[in-house]
């Protein structure tokens, strides 16, 4: 009886030794490498093509023929090459769908019948804390698939590093995700369980990937052809955890919550919610007092809850509001804070030229022309109105600026200080915060001069317009320009 335990025993384990090889034959057969030959533009030169290169990643192939891998992969593509696995084929590839904001892409083959011989990987739920994965992918180093084993080790939100401004929830473990194997599936029991993303140089042996939740939204927004992205709430909301302020709120003993400060103009509770309301819950999760709730059985900020919900879905808070106690759904609308915080892909730079002075709109690729260290060493003023004051008055949320960020050298500007990287506050007394406001200030002055005002500081230039207007050309020829605008 004993040694027939001990065969059964060795049976099992043998069975389960080609059970496990096999399905991860078959998650390999489903992971590609993903070759971006990309042309990234410059915002320092506008008007100039953009520089080539080649960056590899990973993805898989999930269903209806397609292939999910992360933006950053895919961006400022010019031609993409997918490799499936032991095939030294390359088939060209297109991006049908980005989301530079949750950092993930949609990929489809020029050639649909090779795809539709690989079987697509199916998506699980969240993965549980100290639970092993396995991610899969082509990290650099080799040309061979590879695979690393790790354990769950947080789940909690972080800043996705792709576009610098969106903060989403994440998972993080010690499997190793290394440049190469961003795009690959991250799996556990056969079945996909995240993408990975992005690792931390300030942690060792640490890396992230998106979670099941966050890739069905940005798949399931895609059904309508049209990707609108995470809808964002706009609010501003302080603790509560102070007594005095809940009894001042007029919040009973077994109630909980935060008090609303500032919501963002253009936001989708502008009009519903109000200043100085409490939120006691949303979607039915309790909000504390530190302003988390209990989801499944992690405690996050509950304005993250909005993030499993779609842009045209509704959304529901229990309030108070001078001590009367309503439910409230609002309306998800498309709402961006933050389109001049965020790095840009995808879009060629917009500019305008005149006399050669060159203008853009102020934004973070602009700032990021000026250094590699822009947040200490550009002009404080421009970086302030980029990142700060938006947290201080929210109607700047949306508000554009113009700066000037460089002047081609020409006797006709040459006697002019170098306001670079300054905010124009006005150009002939029109105030300016767009190119176009910009170009038509300059072209639909008939004055001898072009006055051009700075914000801060009572900075001022003036051009001569007769001589600007003679020189305008010659310095696009002089600098090799072919157009004095994109805008």
């Amino acid at each position: 009886m004993r040694r027939l335990s001990k065969s059964c025993v060795l049976v099992l384990a043998v069975l389960s030794i080609h059970w496990t090889a096999g399905a991860q034959a078959k998650i390999e057969d489903s992971v590609v490498k993903i070759v971006n030959q990309y042309n990234q533009f410059s915002w320092y030169t506008p008007w100039a093509s953009g520089s080539t290169g080649k960056g590899t990643g990973s993805g898989f192939v999930i269903s209806k023929n397609r292939i999910l891998t992360n933006a950053h992969v895919v961006s400022d593509t010019a031609m993409l090459l997918v490799y499936f696995h032991n095939d030294p084929q390359p088939y060209p590839a297109r991006v049908v769908a980005i989301g530079h904001d949750c950092d993930l892409a949609i990929l489809e083959l020029e050639d649909a019948a090779r795809i539709a011989k690989v079987p697509p990987l199916v998506f699980d739920g969240l993965p549980a804390l100290r639970s092993r994965v396995v991610t899969y992918g082509y990290p650099s180093g080799g040309k061979l698939i590879s695979n690393t084993v790790g354990v769950v080790s947080r789940i909690e939100p972080q800043i996705y590093v792709h576009s610098g401004t969106s903060q989403f929830l994440a998972v993080q473990t010690d499997a190793a995700i290394n440049p190469g194997n961003s795009g690959g599936p991250v799996v556990q029991d056969g079945k996909v369980v995240g993408v990975a993303f992005q690792g931390n140089k300030q942690l060792e042996n640490m890396g992230f990937f998106i979670p099941p939740r966050i890739i069905s939204h940005f798949i399931t927004d895609l059904d309508d052809g049209t990707y609108n992205g995470f809808p964002y709430l706009g609010i501003l909301a302080a603790n509560l955890e102070n007594p005095a302020a809940r009894a001042h709120a007029g919040m009973k003993k077994d109630e909980s919550g935060i008090r609303i400060e500032n919501i963002s103009r253009g936001s989708s509770p502008e009009h519903v919610l109000q200043l100085d309301d409490i939120i006691t819950a949303v979607e039915g999760y309790a909000v504390a007092n530190d302003g988390t709730v209990d989801w499944n059985g992690l405690r996050l900020n509950c304005m993250y809850l909005v993030d499993f919900k779609q842009v045209g879905e509704t959304v529901r808070f229990n309030i108070i509001r001078r001590k009367e106690r309503l439910a409230i759904d609002v309306e998800l609308n498309d709402y961006d804070p933050s389109p001049a915080r965020a790095h840009l892909y995808d879009q060629k730079p917009t500019y305008y030229i005149y006399a050669g002075l060159v203008f853009a709109p102020l934004n973070r690729e602009i700032l990021k022309t000026y250094s590699d260290n822009w947040v200490a060493e550009a002009p404080q003023e421009v970086v302030y109105e980029t990142y700060f004051r938006p947290l201080v008055d929210h109607d700047f949320f949306d508000t554009k600026r113009v700066v000037q960020i460089r002047r081609l050298d020409h006797e006709v500007n040459a006697e002019e200080t170098r306001y670079l990287y300054r905010i124009i506050e006005s150009v002939n007394g029109t105030p300016i915060h767009t190119l176009q406001e910009l170009a038509d200030a300059f072209e639909g002055n008939k004055a001898d001069q072009h006055v051009i005002r700075f914000e801060q500081g009572n900075r001022t230039t003036v051009l001569d317009r007769r001589k600007a207007d003679a020189a305008h050309e010659e310095i696009l020829q002089q600098y090799a320009i072919p157009k004095d605008r994109r805008l």
